[in-house]
C-alpha cells in the first residue's frame, strides 16, 4: 500500500475529510494530491497528519522502507543539529529510526541514536542522552566502523562534561582518541576536535599541563584543517588553562586573538564567553573593576541570546566582582538570580557556584548561621558532583565561619572535610 492509499485508508476510518484533516496548517488540495501520490509531504506535514489521524509517525512510512530516504533524513537532521535546531532535528531523527528499524541496519541505527542523543543533550535532556548514546554505543560496536564509535564515545565524553562528571568524560575521550587514530583515512579534523574536549576536561580537573599538551597538538590539526572557529575554541580553552597556570599574559593573549575572530564572524554566543573569561582573569588578578565592564558586555549578549546558561554563569562572576569591591547587597541580588537562572536550566553546579558567593557575602555581614547554612549547601553540592576542588573551598570557608561563631570542634571537622575532598582530587588525577 502506497502512502497516499494508507493516509485516505486512515482518514475514511476516523471519518474525517479532507477538509478536516487539512486543518489551517495544510490545503485541502495538498491532502488530495498527497492521497493520489502526486506530491511528496516534508517530516513537519508528516507529523500533522499523524497526529490527526491518531497514529504514531512510524504508521505513514511507506511499507517499503529504503535505504536512500533514512540516509536523507539522517543527513537532514545533521545539518539541523549543527545549525543547534534541536527539536526539528529530533524529528527527522525519529522519522529515519523508524525506516531504519525496518531495515535492521546497524549503521544507520547507530547514527540515529547518535543524533538524538546529540539533540537531547542541546536541549539538557540528559538522561534521555543518555539511553540514545548508549543505544547508538552498541550498534556502532556491531558495525565495527571505527570512525562511528568515536563519534559515539567523544558524544558520550560531551554529556559528561554538560553534566560536570569531568573524570567520567575522560575515559570516554580517550577511548575516541585512541579509535579516530586507527582510521583510514585519518580524520585529522575529528581528532583535533576530541583532543579540544579532552583538554576542556583537563582545565576543568586543575590538570593545566595535560590540557596545554592537548591544544598543542590540536592546534596545528586545525590549521591544516582550515578550521578557524576550531581554533578560536582552542584558544578560549588555552587561555583557561594558562590562567590555571597563572601565566596570565598568555592567558589574555589566547583570550584577545580569540574575541577579535569572533566579534568579525558574528559569533556572539562564544564572544560572550570569551569575554566572561576575560573578566575573570582580571577577577583572579584582583582587578574586579576592570572586569566588571566585560562582565557586563557579556551579560547583555547572553540577554539577547536568550541564553538562561550563559547568564547564569555572567550573574554569578558579577556577584563575584559586586562583593570584590563591597558591594555587600548587589552582590546578593546577583547571587540569587544567578542561582535562580541555574535552577531553571537545572544547572546544579552553576547554582552552587552562585550559593558560594551568598555565603561569603553572609560571613562579611557577621550572619554566621547563614553564612555556615549556604556553605554546606554548596559543599553538599558539589561533592555530589564529583567537584572536589570547589567541595574543598567550601568546607573550607565554613571551617572560618565555625571559628567565627567559636565553634572549634565543628571547625576541625570541616577542615578535615576539606582535607579529605583534597585527597579525592588528588586520587581523580593520573
Amino acid at each position: 500500500m502506497t502512502l497516499g492509499a494508507r493516509i485516505r485508508e486512515l482518514r475514511r476510518a476516523r471519518g474525517l475529510t479532507q477538509r478536516a484533516l487539512a486543518g489551517a496548517d495544510l490545503s485541502e488540495s495538498f491532502i488530495s494530491m498527497l492521497e493520489h501520490d502526486k506530491v511528496r509531504p516534508s517530516v513537519g506535514s508528516l507529523r500533522l497528519l499523524a497526529d490527526r489521524l491518531r497514529v504514531p509517525l512510524s504508521a505513514l512510512i511507506d511499507d517499503r522502507p529504503r535505504p536512500d530516504e533514512a540516509d536523507a533524513l539522517l543527513r537532514h537532521g545533521d545539518v539541523l543539529l549543527r545549525q543547534h535546531r534541536f527539536t526539528p532535528a529530533m524529528e527527522h531523527y525519529q522519522a529515519a529510526q523508524a525506516l531504519a528499524e525496518r531495515l535492521g541496519d546497524p549503521q544507520r541505527l547507530a547514527e540515529v541514536h547518535l543524533g538524538m542523543g546529540q539533540a537531547l543533550l542541546g536541549v539538557r535532556q540528559f538522561d534521555l542522552a543518555e539511553h540514545h548514546l548508549e543505544q547508538a554505543g552498541r550498534y556502532a560496536q556491531e558495525t565495527g566502523d571505527l570512525r562511528l564509535r568515536a563519534l559515539v564515545a567523544q558524544a558520550r565524553g560531551l554529556l559528561a562534561i554538560r553534566q560536570r562528571r569531568f573524570s567520567a568524560a575522560r575515559p570516554y575521550l580517550t577511548e575516541a582518541l585512541n579509535l579516530i587514530r586507527q582510521t583510514s583515512p585519518p580524520d585529522r579534523r575529528l581528532e583535533a576536535v576530541i583532543l579540544t574536549n579532552l583538554g576542556r576536561v583537563y582545565v576543568n580537573l586543575a590538570l593545566p599541563l595535560q590540557a596545554l599538551e592537548c591544544f598543542q597538538a590540536a592546534r596545528p590539526l586545525l590549521e591544516a584543517a582550515s578550521d578557524p572557529m576550531g581554533l578560536a575554541t582552542l584558544q578560549v580553552n588555552s587561555g583557561m588553562a594558562y590562567a590555571q597556570q597563572r601565566a596570565f599574559e598568555e592567558a589574555a593573549r589566547e583570550f584577545r586573538q580569540a574575541a577579535e575572530f569572533l566579534l568579525v564572524q558574528e559569533n556572539l554566543q562564544l564572544l560572550g564567553a570569551v569575554k566572561r573569561n576575560l573578566a575573570m582573569l582580571l577577577l583572579d588578578r584582583g582587578d574586579a573593576a576592570g572586569a566588571e565592564p566585560l562582565l557586563r558586555q557579556s551579560l547583555a549578549i547572553a540577554r539577547q541570546l536568550a541564553d538562561d546558561a550563559g547568564q547564569a554563569h555572567t550573574l554569578t562572576e558579577l556577584a563575584r566582582a559586586a562583593l570584590a569591591q563591597n558591594r555587600v547587597a548587589e552582590a546578593e541580588d546577583l547571587a540569587r538570580e544567578a542561582r535562580r537562572l541555574a535552577g531553571q536550566v537545572d544547572d546544579p553546579a552553576e547554582a552552587a557556584l552562585a550559593v558560594m558567593v551568598l555565603a561569603a557575602a553572609a560571613h562579611r555581614r557577621q550572619r554566621l548561621e547563614e553564612a555556615a547554612a549556604w556553605y554546606r549547601e554548596a559543599a553538599d553540592a558539589f561533592w555530589s558532583l564529583e567537584m572536589f576542588r570547589e567541595a574543598g573551598d567550601a568546607l573550607r570557608e565554613l571551617g572560618f565561619v565555625y571559628l567565627d561563631a567559636g565553634r572549634e570542634g565543628e571547625a576541625a571537622h570541616a577542615f578535615a572535610r576539606a582535607f579529605t575532598a583534597q585527597k579525592a582530587l588528588a586520587a581523580a588525577q593520573p
